[in-house]
């Protein structure tokens, strides 16, 4: 699937006239984002596509818009102006959200907070089976997605999810949005709150998925995490697009993320300072294991000097 945003702007504002049925004047449109009531959008003017098949990083300080926006890729909400496409159809439309939500798993920060079943098989069930999958198909659905998060059907289906540990209950929430087998996985900080041993299985878990052919589209404050998983990175910045690239392009503009409260990858950081030194380092650098490469090259030139 394929999400667009087509100069999409976003107005609580407007969202509050809607509920109230208050006819909404351009004038009178007041946008609460992050902690600045006196910011007028939570986006603005925002046009970019998700792309089948990608892991979309995205970036920017608190209250930048990255929640908004992505509640805008399963219809959850609407944009102000503008459009927000999915493979052509247009979100607004009822029928066409209700479908692209079956097809786009939006996960939120801290998913085990919405777990409210008495069993796990319950928990995972409650997705799949609220968009009509039949009875006969639901064991298959919750035990494949659950044995995709790492944790056992056998011995857990019957189990309180409220008994399991933090981490577990974390794979739960995540297994019921995996059983609706979506083919875009929406992400807002995965990895908040896990310990450093459960953050690194989960954040790998997230990784094989997106090898196995799912588009990812990751929400994170770790520059480090999107250095290394994301293939594109989008860095939001008082509700607009701020840059958008591939990793090296966007990384390789430190100051204009430092200017926005953004630090840089810590092989981005150690390669500038090496640079700084004088050290050889050619440019481009994107991973731990290339600028390893990379030195032990240059030090393996110099001795030959």
């Amino acid at each position: 699937m394929r999400l667009e945003f087509q100069n999409v702007s976003y107005s609580y504002a407007g969202k509050e006239a809607e509920r109230t049925g208050k006819k909404r004047k351009k004038r009178d449109r007041q946008a609460e984002w992050g902690n600045s009531p006196d910011a007028r959008w939570a986006l603005r003017e925002v046009s970019f596509a998700v792309e089948p098949g990608e892991f979309l990083g995205i970036a920017g300080h608190t209250g930048s818009g990255k929640s908004t926006l992505i509640q805008h890729m399963n219809g959850l909400l609407h944009p102000t102006e503008g459009r927000v496409l999915a493979d052509g159809a247009d979100l607004a439309r009822k029928e066409v959200a209700t479908e692209v939500r079956a097809r786009v798993g939006l996960v939120f920060q801290y998913p085990e907070s919405q777990l409210f079943a008495p069993t796990v098989f319950e928990d995972v069930a409650f997705g799949p089976r609220n968009f009509g999958v039949p009875a006969d198909e639901l064991e298959e659905r919750v035990r494949e997605s659950m044995e995709r998060v790492g944790l056992s059907f056998d011995e857990l289906r019957d189990r309180s999810p409220f008994s399991l540990s933090g981490g577990q209950q974390r794979r739960v929430a995540f297994a019921g949005v995996l059983a609706c087998r979506p083919e875009v996985l929406v992400l807002d900080e995965p990895a908040a709150g896990l310990d450093p041993r459960s953050r690194e299985d989960f954040l790998a878990m997230v990784k094989q998925l997106h090898a196995q052919g799912t588009t990812v589209v990751m929400v994170s404050h770790s520059m480090d995490d999107l250095y290394a998983l994301a293939t594109r990175i989008l860095v939001m910045s008082e509700g607009r697009v701020l840059r958008l690239g591939a990793p090296e392009e966007v990384f390789a503009d430190g100051d204009a993320l430092t200017a926005v409260g953004l630090g840089l990858p810590a092989p981005v950081r150690f390669a500038n300072s090496l640079r700084e030194a004088n050290f050889p380092l050619p440019k481009g650098l994107h991973s731990e294991e290339s600028l390893a490469s990379a030195i032990a090259d240059a030090l393996e030139g110099s001795l030959h000097e």
